[in-house]
């Protein structure tokens, strides 16, 4: 097959004498165009000259073609131009822009008792039972939202601004609470009253107890309490005796005290009080009230005081002073000897006869105000300086550590159960304590050094001898 022959270039237009330059005008259409015409106006004014150009250069190419006596093969196929695609034009909107989600309108009021079984007697309520059905209307007419947009002008450029048509949301199917079976025992809630929460009201708890466990007071109580007065042994006709109970009781002491009044026609009337005093120095006031003539028909009664408050250090220095250094000169003048019986009690018993305003020890474990208390050296309490003449008490107590210059190990145990001793001198730096001593490893009065840092278990109680009036005995 033989390919066309090459269509000639069309001869070049002779240049005329001209004294100006010919030099072809490169416009902008953005530039020519009047200010007045739109932009649209403009794009399409310069798409129609880009088309009215080709088109004579295509006639002007045809008539050469036929003034050069070559056959015409036609016209050549034109490329088509793309042309610029107009911007949308926007139209003013003349309200605010609608909004795609279903409008809210104000809630209904709220429904009367008239009302009430007209308007929820189609609505299905899982917790309304006997409510007779019917349809309810809604507050917000969810109307018809589908509108179709119409289009202004015939351009199809006018679709940009167009909106996509909207849907209507149809209504809910209404469920007839007919299709539920009733329970027959609930009653339906009364809609006008407002609805009351499920918490339990805090003002109906009272006396709210916590879950916490109960606090351990310091205060433990007193010892002293209500006692049996065995009113059948009549034990108050003989003088000096306490009640059964207390007779034989080696932690207590007590003391007896007697009054008596003259009533008409002669007639004597006693009373009888008992005043027993407990280790924790609370003490048991017992009153028997009887006739002299015939003392079988008496009444009994008793009351109890607590212990005496705790002492200021001036206080405690003051019975020292009035005590202490009598006890301690009493202690050192009977070096290597024995008193009484031997025993550790017989000491402190032989040297507090000497003071007779002093109060005597209850039992083996109290000798007065507390000075110092330690607890296995975890739990410590010091109220004074421990002064000589004090009194200490070890009880079932374990020493453990080093003594002497050449530190051997030693370990001793003191106090099984109870062991007391007369206070010589103490070291707070060493917590150390020198005392006089007997009945533990000699029946002589001796001195010994304990070293309290070294004590790992037991209990060591430091007291300073007080008097009577401490609690309240003349």
């Amino acid at each position: 097959m033989r390919s066309p022959p090459p269509i000639p270039k069309a001869p070049a237009p002779a240049p005329q004498d001209s004294d100006e330059e010919v030099t072809e005008y490169e416009g902008d259409y953005d530039t020519d165009i009047a200010p007045g015409a739109s932009h649209k106006a403009a794009l399409k004014s310069h798409s129609k000259e880009a088309v009215k150009d080709s088109n004579s250069d295509m006639d002007s190419g045809n008539d050469a073609l036929h003034r050069s006596g070559l056959p015409s093969l036609g016209l050549a196929p034109s490329v088509p131009s793309r042309a610029v695609p107009p911007l949308p034009t926007t139209q003013p909107s003349k309200g605010p822009p609608k909004s795609t989600e279903i409008p809210r309108g104000a809630p209904p009021p709220p429904p009367t008792r008239e009302s009430t079984s007209k308007s929820y007697e189609d609505e299905y309520d899982p917790y309304n039972y006997s409510v007779p059905s019917q349809r309810v209307t809604p507050a917000t007419d969810r109307g018809n939202f589908e509108q179709s947009p119409q289009l202004q002008g015939d351009d199809q450029d006018d679709l940009y601004s167009a909106s996509p048509p909207r849907r209507s949301v149809p209504p809910s199917p209404a469920i007839s609470s007919s299709q539920y079976a009733s329970p027959p025992s609930l009653s339906a809630p009364s809609r006008s009253a407002p609805r009351q929460s499920l918490d339990v009201q805090r003002n109906s708890i009272s006396g709210r107890r916590s879950m916490e466990a109960p606090r351990v007071s310091s205060d433990h109580g007193s010892i002293a309490g209500d006692i049996e007065l065995d009113p059948g042994i009549q034990w108050w006709t003989h003088p000096y005796m306490p009640p059964p109970v207390l007779q034989n009781r080696r932690d207590v002491i007590y003391e007896t005290e007697d009054s008596t009044t003259t009533r008409r026609g002669g007639r004597q009337a006693i009373t009888r009080n008992v005043y027993v005093l407990y280790m924790d120095y609370s003490q048991t006031i017992i009153a028997a009230h009887f006739e002299a003539r015939d003392p079988s028909e008496a009444s009994l009664e008793q009351h109890h005081e607590p212990p005496p408050p705790r002492l200021r250090q001036d206080q405690l220095e003051d019975a020292h002073t009035r005590f202490g250094t009598r006890i301690a000169d009493g202690a050192n003048s009977k070096k290597d000897t024995v008193v009484g019986d031997g025993s550790p009690n017989a000491l402190i018993l032989e040297l507090m006869a000497s003071l007779p305003d002093a109060l005597r020890p209850v039992g083996s474990r109290a000798y007065g105000a507390l000075v110092y208390a330690n607890l296995a050296n975890a739990s410590v309490q010091q109220f004074d300086e421990i002064r000589s003449g004090d009194i200490v008490t070890f009880r079932n107590t374990k020493f453990q550590g080093h003594h002497g210059p050449l530190k051997p190990k030693y370990s001793s145990e003191i106090g099984k159960p109870d062991h007391v001793a007369i206070v010589f001198d103490w070291d707070g730096t060493k917590k150390k304590v020198r005392a006089w001593e007997q009945g533990r490893e000699s029946k002589k009065v001796k001195l010994e050094s304990f070293k309290l840092g070294d004590m790992k278990s037991g209990e060591v109680k430091v007291w300073r001898v007080m008097a009577r009036q401490w609690v309240g005995w003349e």
